[in-house]
């Protein structure tokens, strides 16, 4: 009886360790595996920083969404007492017509999100840290901002911890077998039994569940931090630069953070090479890091000194919507593949969302876009 669990949670990083905090509030007996000791540098919730933002270009529909994890990452806050949510305000750069300008607009006129429409001159004027052409414009938010995802990822364990939660750290799930009513999970080190699995493996997600054949594309993705000079580096603390997004090119966005201790965080989003979770590699080459220092001199106007780079994965869909859903033969097993580079400053809604699946309970927000049947 000892390995039997009512539920169990496949791969504990952004959505898997916010279900286990969601669960271990149930008094049910829950089991937690991950293949490393999260939080760790393997998958796709490293790095210091996520974005968190409410006038969401992707889609109006995540507005809700976002705006209950707001709610849920204060209350993290406020129950763990540490800072995980640091607001900076939010620019949406690009020319009027780029999606990442006309999205955002979108979901704040739907929403009724207060925002304001900057001008080229206006962005220099307010933020001395960017260097737009006369025809880019922003959308601004007053409500965006960063979240610390080591930092969440070790809160929601660390808040997880009692005599029902049981974590499996460095032990990796070989397979899932379900009947209808039980799920057998058999792993390197032991086998489990457990009336329902969430399984949120992100880059791992089709290993697990081969027979899905779900159409996920993983690529490697790489972030980047730069030091300034001393004359530049005041315009780039958090009090003076808000984060970002910047489309410049149909197919090419890039985003950025302040200053947080070491040097400005940037990265292109999207358009990494395309690689498996045990394959990608960590190394980073010299033509990726002056790709990036072309941009920031481009677009910031200054020349800034690479400091260091870290590699993470996009577990991608088609569409670019995350997969938050039931197996399609076995109501048991719940998926959660909130991804395709965006998933992050959802998790701890998401989180909820899978803890209520879990407990059979009517769900607070329409899951239905994010259904596997609409890869059929």
């Amino acid at each position: 009886m000892a390995n039997r669990y009512d539920v169990a949670i496949v791969g504990a990083g952004a959505a898997g360790s916010a279900a286990a905090y969601h669960l271990s509030k149930t008094g049910k007996k829950i089991l937690v595996l991950d293949r490393f000791n999260p939080p760790h540098n393997f998958g796709s919730s490293h790095g210091q920083s996520r974005i968190i933002r409410e006038a969401y270009f992707e889609s109006p529909l995540y507005v809700p969404l976002v705006q209950q994890a707001y709610q849920l990452w204060y209350q993290l806050e406020r129950e763990s007492n540490k800072k995980l949510l640091l607001k900076t305000g939010g620019l949406m750069l690009g020319t009027h017509e780029t999606k990442v300008v006309q999205g955002a607009m979108l979901s704040a006129v739907q929403h009724h999100l207060p925002y304001e429409y900057l001008s080229s001159d206006t962005i220099k004027e307010r933020f001395p840290g960017f260097h737009p052409t006369k025809e880019t414009v922003g959308i601004y938010e007053q409500n965006a901002g960063i979240l610390f995802p080591e930092e969440c990822i070790k809160t929601n364990l660390e808040l997880a911890k009692n005599s029902n939660t049981h974590f499996c750290f460095n032990e990796i799930v070989a397979s899932l077998k379900s009947d209808g009513s039980e799920v057998a999970i058999a792993t390197n080190k032991e086998n489990y039994v457990a009336t329902k699995v969430i399984v949120s493996a992100g880059a791992w997600l089709n290993e697990l569940l081969p027979e899905l054949q779900l159409p996920l594309t993983i690529t490697r993705q790489t972030l980047f931090w730069f030091k300034c000079s001393e004359k530049d580096a005041k315009k780039y603390l958090t009090e003076n630069f808000p984060v970002y997004i910047w489309q410049i090119e149909k197919e090419k966005t890039f985003y950025g953070f302040p200053d947080l201790g070491e040097g400005i965080k940037i990265a292109i989003h999207h358009g990494g090479k395309i690689t498996t979770a045990d394959t990608v590699d960590r190394m980073v080459k010299q033509e990726e890091i002056d790709e990036v220092s072309s941009l920031i001199k481009d677009y910031l106007g200054i020349d800034a000194t690479f400091n260091y780079a870290a590699v993470c994965m996009y577990t991608n869909t088609p569409d670019e919507n995350f997969i938050i859903d039931f197996h399609p033969a076995y109501k048991n097993i719940i998926i959660a593949s909130p991804c395709s580079g965006h998933g992050f400053k959802f998790s701890i809604a998401t989180g909820k969302l899978l803890c209520d699946m879990a407990l059979e309970k009517r769900l607070d927000f329409d899951i239905s876009v994010f259904s596997i049947k609409r890869f059929k």
